[in-house]
């Protein structure tokens, strides 16, 4: 422990080390906590938010059910022969009344959300009312604008309810709203406002500090949590002036109320424009927030602390191999013996001297014997003649320093290295490793017999070793390993070991070195950190494949069935057949059949988005590929491309054949629109598609359902016909397809925003002005 401190307190780069890994590990600690705490707050508001929106979206649902009840029950009543005739007379008689009561009793009983039906005749003053209820005079003043209205109102009835107001929503229907005069019957439906507040407790979870409320559009309440504010007018409000101004279906947001930070959320209700809205103090979405903070802060002070330890572990675990070359430094360097040391600026310097010195050396080679040896075993590596004017006597003493009987090269290939910190070091990084790889190299094998290590290229390196024995010594391979496992462990390096054949004298060292650089290649079989010789080699260089054509039908059939295990499978089988043949036979049977798929598949070339140059790059990849795996993948990668081109083709094929089916279904709906029975099913059968997967394809190219357009075409041709003939709403609604009157006069206003005798009157008016210009 006092060492690590004397290297923290002396060793600029360890002190460096150490801060940048307590620096690493704070910052990730502080961003990760920030981040979870931050991510738990906002989710939870989110999720609140979401169930607070899913809540008020059911009971706007609920009211949209009775909404639509309530004009399913005025509908059904107008096709009652005897309320139609009750509407009609003029008479007063009590037995059609006391039928009337009973019709209505019977149909009020199917829902029992409702509290009363009644029906107002104004030319007797004859009210019928399954409650019992008197009649309203304020209902039937109210000014129509549609064929049904909606009036929320306060009804005190004596003896009735303990004196309290009955609070209903009521729906009132004008059967002759197209003719409305003040002689024309009235049908209302009475509402409790208690079942939507029924409906509010049923569906949300509602307590004190929650206000969940239903509104009109002008921010009347309908229906409230508290029945005390029922028709309270909230349009003054901050928070509701904001929602009505918004034109969304549904929206939340925060508000101040009461000084106080609260959650607004609130759903449209599309049938009757009712908005439904959550109110929900922020203090209780989060209550625990405060204590979620001390905690998480203690939890990251202490994770920090932990992780300050942990950062001087790991720096003296880094620093430990280049502490040895640092204290040899020291100790042989006057100079370098102060109390604090920069060892980066100590490498430089020597690396610097080093170059400095080799520079001179090239003047006087004739006095640097080791030059002269390495420029020596150069030439004797590659069979090349040594300059002829290198004194002959230091020749004799190189070649007594090569007296071995028996040598064998080693080649070591620099797979892959980690890139150094900051990104611009690299290029003083490489030699740095390469010297590191030769000293190490030299260090294990040197106690096996005589080793000299040179650098024959960017990523390769050669140790020339001397033997005594033909055979090589066991312990040569476990050397080799624990250079591997030193270079990787430190230095976060690997190598891959090509060791060449034993030679007889040093004339035929160049044979060795070019068996060891054949043997190195097949890496690309065995994989990075593998150590090859002869005798692993020997089975595929003796192996002689013919090209595996079955291999290469079953990828074919695979790629074009476009299942990607049949794939994988038949690129497996492929890579296992080769796997046994030489590292030439690898790479090349790998393109022949990279252009076999090419060939066979070549009509999709025409495709958009198929490009020749994908065949190009994944051969230049195979060529480049350092492992069978990266080849696997290339194949596999090249297959999947030209599936998704099959599909491609398939998909245009498909949507072209679907497109004429669906201008064929318009054509057949613009001509046979008047007929009342065209339905989905009607075409379906003569489009030869079942009802659902016609209505999908329709409504995918159409963006319309069937219904949808169907109506569309209905109601523009109604429309000519409004404006160009005398015709009655309701001989063109039944010649347009369209047998009820009613109904069509509710899909006519919905569709243009006017009543069929209010577009036909502003017609006219058009028509006329036109003339007069």
């Amino acid at each position: 422990m006092l060492i690590t401190m004397n290297r923290l307190v002396r060793y600029k780069a360890f002190q460096k080390l150490t801060i940048s890994y307590f620096l690493l590990i704070l910052l990730t600690v502080s961003v990760l906590s920030t981040y979870l705490f931050y991510f738990f707050s906002r989710n939870a508001v989110q999720e609140i938010d979401r169930n607070s929106r899913a809540m008020l979206s059911q009971i706007s649902y609920a009211s949209d059910v009775i909404y639509n009840q309530a004009m399913i029950i005025g509908n059904s009543l107008l096709t009652q022969p005897e309320i139609t005739s009750f509407l009609n007379n003029t008479e007063e008689n009590k037995t059609t009344n006391y039928h009337v009561f009973q019709q209505l009793s019977q149909i009020q009983s199917a829902y029992p959300h409702i509290y009363s039906i009644g029906i107002y005749r104004p030319s007797t003053k004859t009210v019928v009312d399954t409650a019992g209820l008197p009649f309203d005079s304020s209902l039937y003043a109210i000014s129509a604008e549609q064929y049904m209205e909606f009036y929320p109102r306060s009804l005190t009835v004596p003896h009735r309810n303990n004196g309290v107001p009955l609070k209903f929503l009521t729906f009132l229907l004008y059967p002759d709203y197209s003719l409305l005069t003040t002689g024309n019957p009235l049908i209302y439906i009475n509402v409790e406002e208690q079942s939507i507040l029924t409906t509010i407790r049923k569906i949300g979870i509602t307590d004190s500090a929650n206000n969940v409320f239903v509104m009109s559009n002008e921010g009347k309440v309908l229906s409230h949590t508290d029945s005390n504010q029922f028709l309270d007018d909230l349009s003054e409000t901050q928070y509701v002036q904001q929602i009505l101004s918004e034109d969304m279906a549904e929206n939340s947001f925060t508000a101040n109320i009461d000084n106080k930070k609260h959650l607004i959320a609130y759903v449209k209700s599309e049938e009757m424009n009712w908005y439904f809205v959550s109110v929900t103090p922020y203090s209780s979405l989060i209550s625990n927030i405060d204590h979620l903070r001390n905690v998480t802060l203690l939890v990251t002070g202490g994770i920090v602390l932990t992780g300050l330890l942990a950062s001087i572990f790991l720096s003296k675990s880094i620093y430990r191999p280049l502490s040895a070359l640092f204290e040899k430094i020291i100790k042989n360097s006057a100079s370098l013996k102060t109390s604090y040391i920069d060892e980066y600026q100590v490498i430089a310097e020597m690396f610097n001297s080093l170059l400095e010195k080799e520079k001179s050396m090239q003047f006087v080679i004739d006095r640097s014997s080791r030059t002269i040896q390495e420029h020596y075993l150069h030439s004797l590596l590659r069979s090349n003649s040594l300059d002829t004017s290198v004194p002959e006597e230091l020749i004799q003493d190189i070649e007594e320093e090569l007296s071995g009987s028996y040598f064998c090269v080693i080649v070591f290939k620099i797979d892959d290295m980690e890139p150094p910190r900051g990104g611009g070091a690299e290029g003083g990084q490489k030699p740095l490793l390469r010297f590191v790889l030769g000293n190490i190299a030299k260090e294990m094998l040197e106690p096996l017999g005589e080793c000299d290590y040179l650098i024959t290229g960017e990523n390769e390196a050669v140790a020339v070793c001397q033997f005594a024995k033909s055979e090589r010594p066991e312990e040569l391979k476990p050397a080799l390993r624990n250079v591997q496992s030193f270079l990787k462990r430190y230095f976060k390096m690997t190598v891959s070991i090509g060791v060449g054949d034993m030679t007889y004298g040093r004339k035929n060292i160049s044979f060795s070195y070019t068996s060891a650089q054949q043997y190195v290649k097949y890496r690309l079989i065995y994989g990075q950190e593998s150590i090859m010789d002869a005798l692993t080699t020997r089975p595929h260089i003796m192996t002689t494949l013919i090209y595996p054509t079955d291999c290469e039908k079953k990828l074919i059939e695979a790629v074009q069935s476009g299942r990607a295990d049949d794939i994988e499978e038949a690129t497996e089988r492929f890579i296992q057949y080769i796997s046994v043949g030489s590292v030439n036979q690898v790479i090349t049977y790998s393109i022949q059949l990279l252009l076999s798929l090419l060939k066979h598949f070549d009509y999709l070339r025409h495709l958009p988005d198929s490009n020749f140059t994908e065949y190009l790059d994944a051969v230049t990849d195979i060529e480049g590929a350092e492992n069978l795996a990266e080849i696997k993948s290339i194949i596999k990668k090249y297959g999947a491309n030209i599936c998704s081109l099959i599909e491609e083709k398939n998909h245009w094929i498909n949507a072209q054949k679907h497109n004429i089916v669906i201008e064929k279904v318009q054509t057949y709906i613009q001509e046979h629109y008047a007929e009342p029975n065209l339905s989905l099913e009607l075409v379906s059968n003569i489009a030869g598609l079942s009802p659902s997967y016609l209505g999908k394809l329709f409504k995918g190219a159409t963006r319309q359902s069937f219904n949808e357009y169907l109506n569309q075409i209905r109601l523009e041709k109604a429309k000519e016909l409004l404006a160009s003939t005398n015709e009655t709403a309701a001989k063109i609604s039944e010649s347009v397809g369209i047998y009820n009157t009613t109904y069509f006069s509710t899909l006519f206003k919905k569709k243009f925003g006017l009543s069929p005798s209010a577009f036909r009157e502003q017609e006219a008016i058009k028509n006329k002005e036109m003339r007069n210009d």
